[in-house]
């Protein structure tokens, strides 16, 4: 072979090529590859031979390679691994001399580029109009003003006197002390004011006549616990040439430390308590512990610093000291182990240091506290204060001491006569008992010696204590609305007392027609003179009631005797005696429209038709040929087979649907309560127009473009309603607003005949960051559709790439609950690969309480209820939420 021929540098390629051939299949035959554009035969016979030639096998000058093939052997699963040269890292001086070896850099143009600023923000839009004035105004014979002359006086100065803080001085002088300049000038022109003590601040003119002085220190007033003099020397002269004729000067102060907070204080303290304590200014703790003092019956206890392992052991004093500053707060206790049931009295001062300035609190700030007693019961009430008890009122029993709600159980309490439905609960020291009470009754409450208290005491003996139910108040009480339907097979109303031993009972006949009376009469029934109950009346009578006192007592009232053959419809108001009506209790009474009917009747309205459902209320089977109609004036059907009746509601105003079947009428209002009605037939309807938009990004740099595509839907009002095409020509106009407002671009999109549109425009370059707006108008044939207005939303940020990714995930199985454990694990990793070491990661975790009801059970509610009237605080606490 020649060796300067290019072939051997193809030749690898070209074995390559042939190997894989042949490791697919080893067939004998004829191959080809390419070299240079020439197509160079590879020939492999039976044996497995390969035979390679240039430019044409056996002819003059070629070359010609010959392989031999045989079997080959797996690799190994195990590579053994590189092996890696040691070596020393190079010195700087090494490192440099190999940089030197380089050429020079040099930089060309368009290397460097400046930051890449906007050029500023569109300022928000202004209401009213922008009047154009010149400036300076053109001149006038305007004569100057007035310049004060005279002698120099101070006009008025703050603060002054005994003040709870100082947040600056002010000076303000009869006359001009500085000419109109820059701000700058006037920082450097001379000050004529003094103050004593020497501050840290600067002195500012505000105007040419005032002058006030900032305090630049740690806080944002001056130092507290300080006595302040001010004093402006005899001499001063005004920019006119006024003197101040004597000395002006004044004092003020800042008042010495005071209590902000303390804790603890009260009864049942424990013997070993951590004292927080918060003040009005910075202070020294040492200093302040030294002027403190704990007594106890004329003996002093003494002092000491808390730690801070016993600040994070304290729940309350650890999350007082993370709520404050901490130079203005510490934590103490005694040194020894406080005793039982004894009257504390602590006392920061007098004397009290402060660490902004020399004043010390000249009184004491007193406090008291008493450790602990042995558990015992202080007081037994029932009810919530209340100087009566009553039936089903919680029975609540006091302690002077928290009960230990982990190691309380049910056992522990004892009530005779039993109590149905007993419950009991402990919240912090009180103990509750929820049940069945009944009235006239006195229970009994014995609790056993063993009852715990948070400080691990017991109540020692067994006590007992009793509550006295009295008789409840006088309840009279029915259907929960003014319409009802009586059973079929048992057409009674039931209406349901306590402590009424008679009811007058008042019966009126009445008609479907005489519905808009009675809601009349539903409406000023209250009132002083309301209207007369409408119908014949057919009796009044008085019943006398049964039952137990105190218990509710059913009274079952039977209609058969006011009804045609078990039909018809009544009024039925039922009221007790005056003489029975409780003190200033003007009226209880339960009036109520019954029908008694075979017909149950449903329908089911839309803007044009309604559609009428009758069945027997008895089996539930279909009625057909019942007579249906609205009242009044309205239209009529007649129920076929299937019990449904189809009534045109387009030109009816009917309020009642009424279904007869020979003395059989049923009646269905379109509301049963006083302030309904209003017919059946809904609102007219029109055709609304619906809107699908959608942008490329959904997030915008300043100066990008925006892609925004949309399509138009006509949702067809009426019976037959269907999802359309907008029709005919159409156009969307559109108004682009930025964050704050600003109308930032705006056009007109054509509407495709399938509805669609599409615009596109560039975002300026000093637009508002933050949410913006495309506001869309269809006009033409979709304009005149209702919803033809749209507003599509979008984000224009300046943003960079993230550089790295954190993302959560759940690494054990729910559900969770309160004091519980899961485990959740964070990884974050940069998006160019490999993960961020090192980085701070702060975890939140939070219980929310939860409910559950059943579905389409409302009223049913699994959990903790929390009334519409109430917002509750869950916090757990001894065991109970509250």
């Amino acid at each position: 072979m020649n060796p300067n021929t290019p072939f051997p540098r193809r030749l690898a390629i070209g074995l390559a090529l042939v190997v894989t051939g042949l490791v697919i299949a080893l067939v004998a035959g004829l191959y080809f590859f390419q070299n240079r554009g020439q197509t160079i035969p590879v020939v492999i016979d039976q044996e497995g031979s390969v035979t390679i030639t240039e430019a044409g096998a056996g002819q003059p000058g070629s070359s010609m390679l010959r392989i031999n093939l045989s079997a080959g052997e797996a690799a190994p699963d195990v590579v053994a691994p590189s092996i890696v040269v040691g070596g020393d890292p190079l010195t700087a001086v090494e490192v440099q001399r190999i940089l030197d070896r380089l050429p020079e850099l040099i930089a060309e143009t368009g290397d460097e580029l400046d930051f890449n600023l906007r050029e500023g923000t569109l300022p928000a839009p202004r209401p009213g109009e922008t009047v154009v004035q010149p400036f300076p105004p053109p001149p006038t014979d305007v004569a100057p003003p007035d310049v004060p002359s005279g002698p120099l006086e101070v006009l008025r100065f703050a603060p002054e006197g005994e003040i709870p803080a100082a947040p600056f001085v002010s000076v303000t002088f009869n006359q001009p002390m500085v000419a109109l300049t820059t701000l700058e000038q006037l920082a450097q022109a001379a000050v004529p004011v003094s103050i004593t003590p020497p501050l840290p601040g600067t002195w500012n003119w505000l105007g040419v006549q005032t002058l006030t002085f900032d305090y630049t220190g740690e806080s944002d007033r001056l130092p507290m616990a300080t006595e302040y003099r001010v004093e402006i020397p005899a001499g001063t002269t005004s920019l006119s040439g006024g003197v101040l004729a004597e000395t002006v000067s004044w004092t003020f102060r800042t008042p010495p430390p005071q209590v902000q907070l303390l804790t603890p204080t009260g009864d049942s303290q424990p013997l070993e308590p951590i004292f927080f304590i918060r003040f009005d200014q910075s202070v020294e703790p040492t200093a302040v512990l030294n002027a403190t003092r704990l007594t106890a019956n004329g003996r002093a206890y003494p002092l000491r610093l808390a730690t801070e392992a016993e600040i994070e052991a304290d729940e309350t004093v650890a999350r007082l000291a993370g709520q404050g500053r901490a130079e203005r707060q510490f934590a103490f206790r005694a040194q020894d182990v406080l005793p039982k049931d004894t009257p504390f009295t602590l006392e920061i001062g007098p004397g009290t240091p402060s660490a902004e300035g020399p004043l010390t609190n000249p009184t004491a700030q007193t406090y008291n506290f008493r450790t602990y007693a042995p558990l015992r019961i202080d007081d037994h009430r029932c009810g919530w204060g209340w100087d009566e008890c009553h039936p089903l009122n919680p029975f609540h029993i006091i302690f002077n001491n928290s009960l230990d709600a982990a190691n309380f159980a049910a056992e522990m309490v004892i009530i005779e006569p039993e109590l149905p439905g007993a419950a009991v609960g402990i919240n912090g020291n009180t103990l509750t008992i929820q049940g069945m009470s009944k009235g006239r009754t006195t229970y009994r409450v014995t609790l056993d010696g063993s009852l715990p208290d948070m400080f691990g005491q017991t109540l020692g003996s067994t006590q007992s204590v009793t509550f006295r139910v009295g008789p409840a108040p006088s309840v009279l009480t029915g259907p929960d609305r003014p319409f009802v339907t009586l059973d079929p097979l048992r057409p009674n109303l039931s209406v349901y007392s306590i402590n009424y031993s008679r009811l007058n009972v008042r019966v009126y006949a009445v008609e479907p027609s005489d519905w808009p009376a009675y809601q009349s009469y539903q409406q000023e029934r209250y009132r002083q003179s309301p209207p007369p109950i409408p119908g014949r009346e057919l009796a009044s009578r008085t019943l006398t009631v049964g039952g137990e006192a105190d218990g509710l007592t059913e009274t079952t009232l039977e209609l058969n005797e006011f009804l045609n053959n078990g039909f018809g419809h009544l009024i039925v108001a039922i009221e007790p005696p005056a003489s029975l009506l409780p003190t200033n209790v003007r009226r209880q009474e339960v009036i109520v429209w019954v029908q008694a009917t075979q017909i149950g009747l449903d329908a089911f309205a839309d803007p044009g038709q309604l559609l009428a459902w009758t069945t027997n209320l008895a089996d539930g089977s279909p009625l057909s040929g019942v007579a249906v109609e609205l009242l009044p004036g309205g239209e009529s059907g007649q129920s076929g087979a299937k019990g449904l009746a189809t009534i045109n509601l387009t030109s009816s105003k009917g309020d009642i649907l009424v279904a007869r079947q020979g003395d059989d009428v049923a009646m269905l209002p379109n509301s049963v309560y006083a302030w309904g009605g209003g017919g059946w037939q809904r609102q007219t309807m029109s055709d609304e127009l619906r809107w699908f938009v959608y942008d490329d990004r959904a997030i915008y740099r300043p100066g990008e473009e925006i892609h925004v595509k949309g399509w138009l839907r006509r949702l067809e009002a009426g019976a037959r309603g269907d999802v359309a095409l907008v029709g005919g020509s159409s156009t969307v106009r559109y108004i682009i607003y930025d964050s704050r407002y600003n109308e930032i671009g705006g056009g007109t999109a054509n509407v495709s005949p399938l509805g669609g549109f599409d615009l596109a425009f560039t975002l300026p370059d000093n637009m508002n960051l933050g949410y913006a707006t495309v506001e869309l108008r269809a006009q033409g044939a979709a304009g005149s559709v209702s919803n033809n207005t749209y507003q599509h939303n979008f984000q224009a940020q300046e943003f960079r790439r993230p550089e790295f990714e954190v993302s959560a995930r759940n690494e054990s199985t729910g559900p969770y609950f309160v004091d519980g454990q899961a485990t959740l694990a964070v990884a974050a990793n940069y998006f160019a690969g490999g993960p961020l070491p090192n980085a701070e990661t702060t975890w939140r975790v939070s219980s929310t309480p939860g409910s559950y009801s059943p579905p389409n059970w409302p009223e049913f509610t699994f959990g903790y209820w929390t009334p519409w009237w109430r917002i509750y605080d869950y916090s757990y606490e001894d065991g109970y939420i509250e």
